[in-house]
């Protein structure tokens, strides 16, 4: 009896509350549980942005990558049409000299036939320009001749996926280098920094430019 009223009185005399430590140390674990994979989230968006950005500049110098080896190509092109490249002096329209767009069509296969410097130099920039459509998304080009030097020729190669991939995710500031000239100042929009007395020569909008000078 003794040790019955003993046993009771231990337990009235248990502070209160002790009852439930097993239930509050279970709610304060799942609480940092919560706080655990909210940090996990976020470190994993963190990764996933970085990669994101990383593929997009790949693509991006891969692209210029690919405009520098056409340009080189064209070059090779003016250098073997010696009855162009020797001409003295330089015919006026230069017949590499074009704009932005679909090139006329030609007549004569210079594959199969004899063809004049002036039809080679058209059946040259076709094949050109439908290789680079092919090799850069919405690849295209324009090439001037510099006015105090006609033996100097600039090359102006566009593409435009890599720079709406990047310009969807750009903002602010950033938006600007996927809407102005690559890597050169510009004296307005689009607009790329030229030698005097060159007018609507430009990278159109919406693409992404690489200029590049040559003197076959």
């Amino acid at each position: 009896m003794h040790m019955i009223e003993m046993a009771l009185a231990r337990t009235q005399l248990a502070p209160a509350g002790m009852a439930d430590t097993p239930h509050k140390m279970r709610g304060a674990s799942l609480i940092e549980a919560l706080v655990a994979l909210l940090v996990l989230a976020l470190g994993v968006l963190g990764l996933a942005g970085i990669q994101t950005q990383t593929l997009l500049e790949s693509r991006a110098s891969n692209a210029r990558a690919v405009a520098v080896r056409m340009v080189e190509d064209l070059n090779e092109r003016m250098q073997s049409n010696r009855a162009i490249r020797l001409a003295s002096p330089q015919p006026n329209p230069h017949p590499y000299v074009f704009g932005w767009g679909t090139p006329p069509a030609i007549t004569t296969n210079c594959q199969t036939a004899t063809c004049t410097g002036t039809q080679t130099a058209a059946f040259d920039v076709l094949q050109w320009k439908d290789t680079l459509s092919a090799a850069l998304p919405g690849g295209d080009a324009q090439v001037f001749q510099l006015p105090n030097d006609t033996r100097q020729f600039g090359v102006i190669v566009g593409w435009t996926e890599t720079t709406a991939k990047g310009e969807a995710q750009a903002t602010g500031a950033e938006l600007g280098t996927y809407t102005a000239t690559f890597a050169l100042p510009t004296t307005g929009t689009n607009t790329f920094a030229l030698p005097p007395g060159l007018g609507g020569v430009s990278c159109p909008d919406g693409r992404q430019c690489h200029l590049v000078y040559i003197r076959p």
